[in-house]
């Protein structure tokens, strides 16, 4: 093979000029040949040849030598004498050849005797990449070996950058953990800020969790008092009481890190005692802390104050640090916000539940007022009606005087029952055994004398019994019935049906027609809700009557329930306990 064959291979690999590229072999040592020859002045003439190639020359005077290097030392190249004493070249590179560490290691054969084919065929088939005939050209032999010791240093470089890449993973790996970490104990963090609906209860989170999140071994929360003009300690834990004594109260105006870092609105980072002199000299920390953080608390641009952390020993702040604990921070501000805000909403609730509940009682005196002049109405409209001189226009002008004051008797009954639900602690009951067909016979025949052109399909049996208060189950079936009355068409069906079921008994109030609208579902149950009358119906109710039901159900220990479909109807359910538990 001549010199520029080679050459050309080189080139052609990419290797040409590698040797002299210090950038892309820095950290990798000069390779080794090994010359394997029992003939000492073969060895030296080898070493003369190759020495310009600057590599590291190898010597062994037998097989058995070579193999002993092979086990301490790996070579780009091993140029081998076919026929030595004892192991000759071919049973050496055989053995080579069986070893996993060394099978790789390229040979050329040396001999300085006539190569015949037979010769060729056992060399190539031990392994060898070519065969040099003694005596041969330096240039050739060193051109040769240039090859293979330069793919060899292109090898180690790729390992080199193998196990570069490998330490970044690790490393990459390692951060990756780390802010798994971070994120973990800021969710948990933020989970017990969630429930947080004080000032203390945020101080408390942040004491309890952020603080050994953080690593801290002292923080204090410190929030602007009303003019804004200072910093007022709020909770702290880990300080001794001297120094809280000194810090309680800080102006603004004040240079120290906390009001520095409320003014700037920035984390203040001073991860040892040199930079905290170098930066405060008028301050002395010893004592108190090796590293400090001061770290604003921000809402939208505004500052609510600032959260100082203490830490036992100095330390690097990484960008990472620096990330979670202006986390930690921003969860901190947008709790106390929450907490601010749920404040101002109770403040604002409680007075309307003052202005509600003096609404409420003035309903209520004034409907119990009203009862006495309808009672003398009732009474008046029961005397006229027993006069046989009214005429017929007259008689028919008292009945509905009569059906009005009854009317508003029944209004005025709904808003007693409503205020005594919301204010007096419950509607009253008064319960005692009784039977529950006798209260739908009485309520039915009241209903029917109010829609005498209705039909109500009722399947009550006897002996279905209870211990309740017979006057308010009464109010519930007469509420009911005169729903799905007056809310279905004349032609609809009405049913009532009732049976026991264990300790319990089952009341469904069902009727046809179009059914009850999706947005009124939800709040059907609440005071003043009403559905939609039938064309031509005047507006008899102010809707408390479901909501008076709902009360009456729950006094007694049950609860009611409504589904209405176009496919199935309206069905009201009540479930009421059979005796008191």
């Amino acid at each position: 093979m001549s010199h520029e064959g080679n050459a050309t291979m080189a080139e052609r690999l990419g290797w040409r000029g590698m040797h002299t590229d210090s950038a892309v072999l820095a950290g990798v040592g000069a390779p080794g040949v090994l010359l394997v020859d029992d003939n000492p002045a073969n060895l030296l003439s080898l070493e003369a040849i190759l020495e310009p190639l600057g590599v590291t020359l190898t010597k062994a005077s037998s097989g058995e030598q070579a193999l002993r290097f092979l086990l301490r030392e790996d070579y780009a190249v091993i140029l081998l004498d076919v026929r030595m004493a004892g192991m000759n070249g071919f049973e050496t590179a055989s053995l080579i050849k069986q070893r996993e560490r060394t099978r790789n290691v390229p040979i050329i054969f040396l001999t300085a005797y006539g190569r015949d084919d037979s010769e060729l065929v056992a060399g190539y088939s031990t392994g060898a990449v070519d065969f040099l005939q003694k005596p041969f050209p330096p240039e050739v032999l060193r051109s040769k070996v240039s090859v293979f010791v330069e793919l060899f240093r292109a090898q180690h470089q790729v390992r080199a950058q193998a196990e570069l890449l490998r330490c970044k993973e690790a490393e990459a790996r390692e951060l990756a953990h780390r802010a798994a970490g971070h994120i973990d104990r800021l969710r948990d963090f933020t989970a017990r800020l969630s429930e947080a609906s004080t000032v203390r209860d945020v101080c408390r989170a942040l004491f309890e969790q952020g603080l050994v999140a953080a690593g801290a071994k002292a923080g204090a929360v410190n929030l602007l008092d009303e003019e804004g003009g200072a910093l007022e300690i709020v909770d702290a834990v880990g300080y001794p009481e001297q120094v809280l004594a000194k810090w309680r109260r800080i102006p603004l105006s004040n240079p120290v890190p906390l009001t520095e870092a409320v003014r700037e609105q920035r984390p203040i980072w001073l991860g040892s005692l040199d930079e905290w002199q170098g930066r405060y000299p008028h301050l002395n920390a010893h004592g108190i802390h090796e590293s400090a953080i001061a770290l604003p608390l921000m809402v939208k641009g505004r500052a609510l104050g600032a959260i100082g952390l203490s830490f036992a020993r100095a330390r690097l702040f990484t960008e990472m640090d620096r990330a979670f604990f202006s986390a930690l921070a921003h969860a901190c501000a947008q709790a106390l916000e929450q907490v601010r805000l749920i404040t101002e909403e109770r403040r604002a609730h409680e007075e309307l539940r003052r202005r509600s509940e003096f609404e409420q009682q003035l309903v209520g005196i004034v409907s119990h007022d009203l009862r006495n002049p309808l009672a003398a109405i009732a009474m008046s409209v029961g005397l006229l009606e027993k006069k046989e001189a009214l005429s017929d226009s007259q008689r028919r002008t008292v009945q509905r005087i009569g059906q009005a004051s009854e009317r508003a008797a029944r209004m005025i009954r709904d808003l007693l029952d409503f205020t005594k639900a919301r204010l007096g602690g419950g509607i009253a009951l008064h319960r005692r055994p009784m039977e529950l067909s006798e209260v739908v016979t009485q309520v039915l025949d009241e209903v029917q004398v109010a829609h005498p052109e209705r039909h109500v399909d009722v399947d009550v049996p006897p002996g279905v019994q209870g211990e309740w208060d017979p006057d308010r189950i009464a109010q519930v079936l007469t509420n009911l019935l005169s729903n799905a009355l007056t809310y279905s068409p004349r032609q609809a069906p009405v049913r009532l049906r009732a049976c026991a079921e264990g300790g319990q008994v089952l009341l469904s109030i069902y009727n046809g027609g179009a059914p009850i609208p999706m947005e009124l579902l939800p709040r059907l149950f609440e005071p003043l809700t009403r559905g939609t009358l039938k064309e031509g119906q005047s507006n008899r109710s102010i809707g408390l009557g479901l909501y008076i039901v709902r009360d009456i159900v729950r006094g007694h220990g049950g609860g009611v329930d409504v589904v209405s479909s176009e496919e199935h109807g309206t069905t009201f359910t009540v479930r009421l306990p059979r005796c008191l538990t």
